[in-house]
């Protein structure tokens, strides 16, 4: 992979973690929120570039079903009278978001990286 190639994946990939980083915010700032469906961010490799450089998409779709705040365990369906409580679950929102930062973490380490390589390639040419 080219210098270049390096620089264009730890940036789409640095974009791409910010997002997820963003919707897990999301979730958790609405974890009390009655009715609340939580999301999550996919990554994809942009196939155009042979695999270097990464992509996200935010679907709108929940992750599972709601939870009943109180109703009869064997009750399906909808209950007139009650509400849902978020769906979002706090342990693993805080996994997603270690994973998230230390992907993130990883590519901002390229640049500098990059930029040393830079510098070492200009004073080898002068």
């Amino acid at each position: 992979m080219s210098i270049s190639g390096a620089m264009y994946a730890s940036s789409t990939a640095l974009h791409s973690f910010g997002i997820g980083t963003q919707v897990i915010a999301h979730n958790l700032a609405n974890v009390l929120t009655d009715g609340f469906k939580a999301s999550r961010a996919l990554y994809y490799d942009l196939p155009e570039r042979s695999g270097a450089g990464v992509t996200t998409q935010k679907p709108n779709a929940p992750l599972g079903p709601l939870v009943p705040v109180q109703g009869v365990p064997e009750a399906s369906g909808v209950i007139p009278g009650f509400l849902e409580t978020s769906n979002t679950d706090v342990a693993t929102e805080f996994v997603n978001m270690i994973a998230t930062s230390r992907a993130y973490q990883a590519n901002a380490k390229v640049v500098p990286t990059v930029d040393e390589m830079l510098g070492t390639i200009v004073n080898i040419r002068a």
